[in-house]
């Protein structure tokens, strides 16, 4: 009987190759997508955060000191060399010398005046990040100074690109390698199940042919039970006794009227010779019509005497039709034994 998943309403339930691939691709897609814009945030996130502690870490190393340490020189007063932007500039690189990464720009303005030129700067990279610059006051002795960090902008955006790239393409090469498993699987479940179906019908057949054959069997097996029972009776009406003989003439089925023609049991003459039945003096001719039977391939017909249980000589018609088999030619004997009531 056909499965019901493989056609009617589970149809596509029953074609995983179909919708399994493209259920994996969907998701892995998705999963992908989502993981990358997480880890995207996360490392922009971490840049920030490194930005931020670089600025701090700026500012810290200039709040250590709590007065600007200048001498005066050249007959200078020490406040003159204070208001000296040049010596400033000169002791704010001696302090910061090989402090300032290399992925920020530094600039350094005091708030004592109005003025566009900075104090101290340094210049890094040429793609600063203004809308992430970061600005903290900090104060030396009477001075106050503004400390202002600007951020490359590839340090910020480049690690969050290029985990967003790199999760991609790991997301999408470990998908695709799951979409084509998946379909090759899901061919080779279609494949069995197709074999599974075509064995199912063949096997279904199978079962209705042997039914069939069954059927068969039991009308042929009453035909023939039939037949043997219209034989027995046709047998039984006419009187005579049947006998099958194999290649050397030896007994083999013997009809129960054996009894009342010559007082001998079927059973006791299976497997003897028929010619110790046969009284000696029509041994030859017995011997001469079987074989006649055999070569002519005709019913041969013969008087002579039978011994009794008694050994008694009983006169009978003895007719002898040599059997031939299609697959192993000839097969032995069946005789018709008839009481005539006289001698030959």
């Amino acid at each position: 009987m056909e499965s019901h998943g493989l056609t009617g309403k589970g149809h596509i339930l029953a074609l995983p190759h179909l919708w399994a691939p493209a259920i994996i691709l969907a998701a892995g897609l998705v999963v992908t997508g989502v993981t990358a814009q997480a880890l995207e945030n996360q490392s922009r996130s971490l840049a920030e955060e490194i930005y931020h502690r670089q600025h701090n870490t700026l500012v810290a190393r200039l709040s250590g000191y709590d007065e600007f340490p200048v001498t005066a020189s050249d007959g200078a007063a020490p406040d003159q060399a204070v208001q000296d932007p040049a010596a400033v500039g000169l002791w704010l690189a001696t302090v910061l010398r090989n402090s300032v990464p290399e992925t920020l720009n530094l600039r350094i303005d005091t708030l004592e005046r109005h003025t566009k030129i900075p104090l101290f700067q340094t210049r890094h990279t040429e793609n600063p990040d203004r809308s992430r610059s970061l600005r903290s006051e900090i104060a030396i002795g009477d001075h106050r100074w503004l400390v202002t960090t600007l951020p490359d902008t590839r340090f910020l955006e480049q690690p969050a690109r290029q985990s967003f790239r790199l999760v991609w393409l790991a997301g999408l090469a470990m998908t695709v390698l799951a979409v084509v498993i998946v379909t090759l699987l899901c061919l080779r479940i279609r494949r069995w199940r197709n074999r599974y179906r075509d064995a199912d019908r063949s096997c279904e057949e199978y079962r209705q042919h042997l039914n069939s054959m069954q059927v068969e069997k039991s009308i042929l097996r009453q035909a023939l039970n039939d037949s043997e029972q219209r034989s027995r009776d046709l047998v039984e009406l006419s009187g005579a006794t049947i006998c099958e003989l194999d290649e050397q003439a030896i007994t083999g089925y013997v009809s129960p009227q054996v009894a009342g023609l010559l007082q001998k049991a079927p059973a006791d003459l299976a497997g003897q010779p028929f010619e110790q039945l046969v009284d000696p003096l029509y041994r030859d001719n017995f011997h001469r019509a079987l074989q006649a039977a055999r070569q002519e391939r005709q019913i041969q017909r013969i008087d002579l005497r039978l011994l009794s249980a008694e050994n008694l000589q009983v006169p009978v018609t003895l007719r002898v039709l040599a059997l031939q088999d299609t697959l192993h030619g000839f097969s032995g004997y069946r005789l018709s034994l008839h009481h005539n009531g006289r001698a030959s």
